[in-house]
C-alpha cells in the first residue's frame, strides 16, 4: 500500500482505552456508501466470482470461507478509504511507523456452527516483529453481534504473555487454525453495525462463535505491525 496523508484522528479517551483493555470499538468508522462499495466485491470474491486466494474451505457453499490478501486482488480496495484510515489508526496506537502487513475476509454463511477458536494473533506470529507490538482492524460489511459470529474478547488479556496454543485444524474449517484455552466467562461480547470496527492487540485474547441467525456475516479483518 503507498504512503498517504493522515486521516483519521482517534480521542485520546479510545487510545487509552486501546493500552488499557487491549482492544477499541469505533463505531460508524465508514459511511454506508463505502460499505456497500465494499460488501458487494466482498460477496462476488465469497462465491468466487472474483479470484482470491483462499486458506480452507476454498468458495464451498454452506462452508466457512477464509481468503487471504483480497486487497491485493480487488480493484481499488489498496486505495479504499476503510484500508487508509485503517493504517492511520494504526500508527496512533503502536507507533508511527505500523505497516501493512496483510489482510483476510471471513465470512460464515447462515445456520452454520463454524467458529474461529479462542487465539490471540501473536500465536501465529511467533518469532516476527508481529508477536509483540501489532494491532488488527476488524470491519463488519453486516450485523456482527454474539449470536452470527461477532466478536468477543478477554479484556486485559493482552498484558499477558504469548499462550500456549495447539493446532485444531482437523476439527476447524480453518486451515491452521490454532486454540489455546481460556475462561470464556470472563468474556465480553462486541456487537457492531455495518461500517462499525474494532482494532484489538495482537496478543488479544480473542474469539468469534457460529452464526446461528438468517443471514451471512462479512468480516474484513487487516494486520499492521510495528516497522522496529
Amino acid at each position: 500500500m503507498e504512503k498517504f496523508v493522515s486521516s483519521f484522528h482517534l480521542s485520546d479517551h479510545l487510545v487509552n482505552c486501546f493500552h488499557d483493555q487491549g482492544f477499541i470499538k469505533v463505531e460508524g468508522f465508514i459511511n454506508q456508501d463505502q460499505v456497500e462499495e465494499l460488501a458487494h466485491d466482498y460477496d462476488r470474491a465469497a462465491s468466487g466470482e472474483i479470484h482470491v486466494p483462499a486458506s480452507g474451505s476454498d468458495h464451498v457453499e454452506g462452508r466457512m470461507v477464509q481468503l487471504v490478501n483480497p486487497s491485493q486482488h480487488i480493484r481499488g480496495w489498496q486505495q479504499h478509504d476503510y484500508f487508509l484510515q485503517a493504517w492511520d489508526v494504526a500508527k496512533q496506537l503502536i507507533g508511527s511507523d505500523a505497516v501493512y502487513v496483510y489482510d483476510q475476509m471471513i465470512f460464515k454463511p447462515a445456520h452454520h456452527p463454524a467458529e474461529v477458536p479462542w487465539h490471540q494473533d501473536a500465536g501465529y506470529w511467533k518469532k516476527t516483529r508481529g508477536s509483540d507490538n501489532a494491532v488488527t482492524c476488524w470491519l463488519a460489511l453486516s450485523p456482527a453481534w454474539k449470536q452470527n459470529g461477532g466478536m468477543q474478547f478477554i479484556t486485559g488479556s493482552h498484558r499477558g504473555k504469548i499462550a500456549e496454543h495447539y493446532n485444531v485444524s482437523h476439527r476447524s474449517e480453518m486451515n491452521g487454525a490454532l486454540e489455546t484455552k481460556v475462561d470464556p466467562s470472563q468474556s465480553v461480547s462486541v456487537s457492531l453495525e455495518p461500517g462499525d470496527v474494532t482494532f484489538h492487540h495482537c496478543r488479544m485474547l480473542h474469539h468469534t462463535g457460529g452464526n446461528y441467525t438468517d443471514t451471512p456475516r462479512r468480516g474484513l479483518i487487516t494486520h499492521f505491525w510495528s516497522g522496529d
